[in-house]
Protein backbone atom coordinates (compact mmCIF):
# COMPACT_ATOMS: atom_id res chain seq x y z
CA UNK A 1 0.00 0.00 0.00
CA UNK A 2 1.34 3.43 -0.91
CA UNK A 3 2.28 5.60 2.03
CA UNK A 4 2.70 9.36 2.22
CA UNK A 5 6.30 10.28 2.99
CA UNK A 6 6.90 12.26 6.14
CA UNK A 7 7.60 15.96 5.87
CA UNK A 8 11.17 15.37 7.01
CA UNK A 9 11.75 12.66 4.40
CA UNK A 10 10.29 14.78 1.61
CA UNK A 11 12.46 17.69 2.68
CA UNK A 12 15.58 15.52 2.40
CA UNK A 13 14.56 14.44 -1.11
CA UNK A 14 13.96 18.02 -2.23
CA UNK A 15 17.30 19.17 -0.81
CA UNK A 16 19.07 16.33 -2.61
CA UNK A 17 17.42 17.25 -5.93
CA UNK A 18 18.33 20.92 -5.49
CA UNK A 19 21.96 20.03 -4.76
CA UNK A 20 22.03 17.76 -7.81
CA UNK A 21 20.61 20.47 -10.09
CA UNK A 22 22.92 23.10 -8.63
CA UNK A 23 25.91 20.83 -9.15
CA UNK A 24 25.01 20.23 -12.79
CA UNK A 25 24.59 23.95 -13.42
CA UNK A 26 27.90 24.64 -11.70
CA UNK A 27 29.67 22.18 -13.99
CA UNK A 28 28.32 23.89 -17.10
CA UNK A 29 29.11 27.30 -15.63
CA UNK A 30 32.68 26.15 -14.95
CA UNK A 31 33.03 24.88 -18.53
CA UNK A 32 31.82 28.20 -19.89
CA UNK A 33 34.15 30.04 -17.53
CA UNK A 34 37.07 28.08 -18.95
CA UNK A 35 35.91 28.91 -22.48
CA UNK A 36 36.17 32.66 -22.04
CA UNK A 37 39.01 32.58 -19.52
CA UNK A 38 39.04 33.57 -15.84
CA UNK A 39 40.14 37.11 -16.65
CA UNK A 40 37.26 37.74 -19.04
CA UNK A 41 34.79 36.13 -16.62
CA UNK A 42 35.50 38.95 -14.19
CA UNK A 43 35.53 41.62 -16.91
CA UNK A 44 33.14 44.54 -16.82
CA UNK A 45 29.99 43.63 -18.76
CA UNK A 46 30.41 46.41 -21.31
CA UNK A 47 33.90 45.35 -22.38
CA UNK A 48 32.77 42.04 -23.90
CA UNK A 49 31.54 41.52 -27.45
CA UNK A 50 28.07 40.04 -27.92
CA UNK A 51 26.37 38.43 -30.90
CA UNK A 52 22.59 38.53 -30.86
CA UNK A 53 21.20 35.53 -32.74
CA UNK A 54 17.65 34.70 -33.79
CA UNK A 55 16.57 31.54 -35.59
CA UNK A 56 13.20 31.12 -37.27
CA UNK A 57 12.11 27.52 -37.60
CA UNK A 58 9.38 25.66 -39.45
CA UNK A 59 8.19 24.55 -35.98
CA UNK A 60 9.55 23.66 -32.54
CA UNK A 61 9.98 19.90 -32.91
CA UNK A 62 13.72 19.16 -33.06
CA UNK A 63 13.09 15.74 -34.59
CA UNK A 64 10.97 17.08 -37.45
CA UNK A 65 11.36 20.83 -37.94
CA UNK A 66 14.21 22.80 -39.47
CA UNK A 67 15.80 26.22 -39.34
CA UNK A 68 14.24 28.46 -41.96
CA UNK A 69 16.33 31.60 -41.46
CA UNK A 70 18.97 33.07 -39.13
CA UNK A 71 19.61 36.69 -38.30
CA UNK A 72 22.38 38.10 -36.13
CA UNK A 73 23.84 41.45 -35.11
CA UNK A 74 26.93 42.44 -33.17
CA UNK A 75 27.01 44.54 -30.01
CA UNK A 76 30.25 46.34 -29.25
CA UNK A 77 30.94 49.25 -26.91
CA UNK A 78 27.32 49.45 -25.82
CA UNK A 79 26.07 49.83 -29.40
CA UNK A 80 24.56 47.62 -32.09
CA UNK A 81 26.98 47.54 -35.02
CA UNK A 82 24.45 47.83 -37.86
CA UNK A 83 27.20 47.47 -40.45
CA UNK A 84 28.13 44.06 -39.03
CA UNK A 85 25.16 41.77 -39.57
CA UNK A 86 24.28 38.24 -40.64
CA UNK A 87 21.08 37.19 -42.38
CA UNK A 88 20.40 34.09 -44.40
CA UNK A 89 17.32 32.22 -45.56
CA UNK A 90 17.55 28.46 -45.97
CA UNK A 91 15.67 26.01 -48.10
CA UNK A 92 14.19 23.35 -45.82
CA UNK A 93 14.18 19.77 -46.97
CA UNK A 94 10.49 19.37 -46.16
CA UNK A 95 7.69 21.39 -47.77
CA UNK A 96 6.59 24.57 -46.05
CA UNK A 97 3.32 26.07 -47.24
CA UNK A 98 3.57 29.50 -48.91
CA UNK A 99 0.90 30.82 -46.55
CA UNK A 100 2.91 29.81 -43.48
CA UNK A 101 6.11 31.27 -44.89
CA UNK A 102 4.54 34.60 -45.82
CA UNK A 103 2.32 35.15 -42.80
CA UNK A 104 4.56 33.92 -40.01
CA UNK A 105 8.10 34.67 -41.14
CA UNK A 106 7.61 37.55 -43.56
CA UNK A 107 9.14 35.56 -46.40
CA UNK A 108 7.86 34.75 -49.84
CA UNK A 109 7.91 31.22 -51.31
CA UNK A 110 10.35 32.36 -54.01
CA UNK A 111 12.81 33.62 -51.40
CA UNK A 112 12.65 30.30 -49.56
CA UNK A 113 13.00 28.28 -52.77
CA UNK A 114 16.20 30.24 -53.55
CA UNK A 115 17.57 29.73 -50.05
CA UNK A 116 20.87 27.92 -49.60
CA UNK A 117 21.28 24.64 -47.71
CA UNK A 118 21.96 25.28 -44.02
CA UNK A 119 25.23 23.35 -44.11
CA UNK A 120 26.66 25.86 -46.59
CA UNK A 121 26.21 28.73 -44.12
CA UNK A 122 27.30 27.07 -40.86
CA UNK A 123 30.99 27.98 -41.15
CA UNK A 124 30.11 31.56 -42.05
CA UNK A 125 27.78 31.78 -39.05
CA UNK A 126 30.41 30.34 -36.70
CA UNK A 127 32.97 32.83 -38.01
CA UNK A 128 30.49 35.67 -37.46
CA UNK A 129 29.87 34.61 -33.85
CA UNK A 130 33.56 34.01 -33.17
CA UNK A 131 34.39 33.97 -29.45
CA UNK A 132 31.69 36.48 -28.49
CA UNK A 133 28.91 35.92 -25.97
CA UNK A 134 25.70 34.71 -27.63
CA UNK A 135 22.47 36.57 -26.78
CA UNK A 136 18.92 35.59 -27.68
CA UNK A 137 15.31 35.53 -26.52
CA UNK A 138 14.35 32.00 -25.41
CA UNK A 139 17.94 31.21 -26.36
CA UNK A 140 17.85 27.53 -25.41
CA UNK A 141 15.40 26.80 -28.26
CA UNK A 142 17.59 28.45 -30.89
CA UNK A 143 20.73 26.81 -29.52
CA UNK A 144 18.99 23.44 -29.56
CA UNK A 145 18.31 23.73 -33.30
CA UNK A 146 21.74 25.21 -34.06
CA UNK A 147 23.60 22.51 -32.13
CA UNK A 148 21.47 19.80 -33.76
CA UNK A 149 22.38 21.19 -37.19
CA UNK A 150 26.06 21.39 -36.24
CA UNK A 151 26.03 17.81 -34.97
CA UNK A 152 24.26 16.56 -38.10
CA UNK A 153 27.09 17.97 -40.20
CA UNK A 154 29.98 16.74 -38.07
CA UNK A 155 30.64 19.88 -36.07
CA UNK A 156 30.77 20.33 -32.31
CA UNK A 157 28.21 22.27 -30.32
CA UNK A 158 28.64 25.98 -29.69
CA UNK A 159 30.71 26.46 -26.56
CA UNK A 160 30.19 30.21 -26.26
CA UNK A 161 28.53 31.44 -23.07
CA UNK A 162 24.93 32.31 -23.88
CA UNK A 163 22.47 34.77 -22.34
CA UNK A 164 18.68 34.92 -22.55
CA UNK A 165 16.96 38.32 -22.56
CA UNK A 166 13.82 36.61 -21.29
CA UNK A 167 15.67 35.67 -18.10
CA UNK A 168 17.14 39.15 -17.80
CA UNK A 169 13.64 40.60 -18.26
CA UNK A 170 12.37 38.36 -15.46
CA UNK A 171 15.14 39.72 -13.22
CA UNK A 172 14.10 43.28 -14.10
CA UNK A 173 10.44 42.60 -13.32
CA UNK A 174 11.34 40.82 -10.07
CA UNK A 175 13.55 43.65 -8.86
CA UNK A 176 11.22 46.46 -9.95
CA UNK A 177 7.89 44.94 -8.97
CA UNK A 178 8.37 41.81 -6.87
CA UNK A 179 4.65 41.60 -6.12
CA UNK A 180 3.59 41.28 -9.77
CA UNK A 181 3.98 38.50 -12.32
CA UNK A 182 7.61 38.15 -13.41
CA UNK A 183 6.70 37.97 -17.09
CA UNK A 184 8.16 34.48 -17.53
CA UNK A 185 6.16 33.87 -20.70
CA UNK A 186 6.54 37.33 -22.21
CA UNK A 187 7.03 37.38 -25.97
CA UNK A 188 9.77 39.53 -27.46
CA UNK A 189 7.34 41.96 -29.04
CA UNK A 190 5.55 42.42 -25.70
CA UNK A 191 8.82 43.16 -23.89
CA UNK A 192 9.88 45.69 -26.54
CA UNK A 193 6.49 47.41 -26.30
CA UNK A 194 6.63 47.57 -22.50
CA UNK A 195 10.11 49.09 -22.62
CA UNK A 196 9.12 51.71 -25.21
CA UNK A 197 11.50 50.41 -27.87
CA UNK A 198 11.08 50.69 -31.66
CA UNK A 199 8.80 48.06 -33.17
CA UNK A 200 9.95 45.93 -36.10
CA UNK A 201 8.22 43.10 -37.99
CA UNK A 202 7.93 40.10 -35.65
CA UNK A 203 9.05 36.55 -36.53
CA UNK A 204 11.63 37.80 -39.02
CA UNK A 205 15.10 36.54 -38.09
CA UNK A 206 17.02 39.77 -38.69
CA UNK A 207 14.43 42.10 -37.17
CA UNK A 208 13.96 39.83 -34.15
CA UNK A 209 17.74 39.81 -33.64
CA UNK A 210 17.73 43.61 -33.84
CA UNK A 211 14.83 43.90 -31.38
CA UNK A 212 16.50 41.45 -29.01
CA UNK A 213 19.70 43.51 -29.17
CA UNK A 214 17.80 46.68 -28.23
CA UNK A 215 16.05 44.89 -25.36
CA UNK A 216 19.37 43.51 -24.16
CA UNK A 217 21.05 46.93 -24.11
CA UNK A 218 18.09 48.45 -22.27
CA UNK A 219 18.09 45.72 -19.64
CA UNK A 220 21.88 45.83 -19.41
CA UNK A 221 21.65 49.47 -18.35
CA UNK A 222 19.17 48.52 -15.63
CA UNK A 223 21.38 45.65 -14.51
CA UNK A 224 24.45 47.86 -14.16
CA UNK A 225 22.41 50.48 -12.30
CA UNK A 226 21.77 47.80 -9.66
CA UNK A 227 25.51 47.77 -8.98
CA UNK A 228 26.46 44.59 -10.87
CA UNK A 229 29.25 45.24 -13.35
CA UNK A 230 31.09 41.93 -13.82
CA UNK A 231 30.07 39.41 -16.45
CA UNK A 232 29.82 36.65 -13.86
CA UNK A 233 26.89 38.47 -12.19
CA UNK A 234 25.09 38.86 -15.51
CA UNK A 235 25.63 35.21 -16.39
CA UNK A 236 24.32 34.12 -13.01
CA UNK A 237 20.99 35.85 -13.73
CA UNK A 238 20.58 35.38 -17.47
CA UNK A 239 22.94 32.56 -18.44
CA UNK A 240 21.71 29.57 -20.38
CA UNK A 241 23.21 26.47 -18.76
Amino acid sequence: MEQNPSGRGLGRILRFLRRKATGAAAEVRYAHRKTIGPGEWAQPIRTLAYTVVDCEMTGLDLARDEILSIGAVKIRNNRIAMSDRFYQVFKPSEAVSPKEVILIHGLGPDEVSRGMPLVDALDRLLAFIGDSVVVGHCTSIDLGFLNAALAAHGRGALKNPALDTRLLYRWWRRVGSPAVDDGAGAQLDEVAKEMGLPRYPAHHAFYDALTTGLVFLKLLGEFETSGAVQFRALYREAGVY
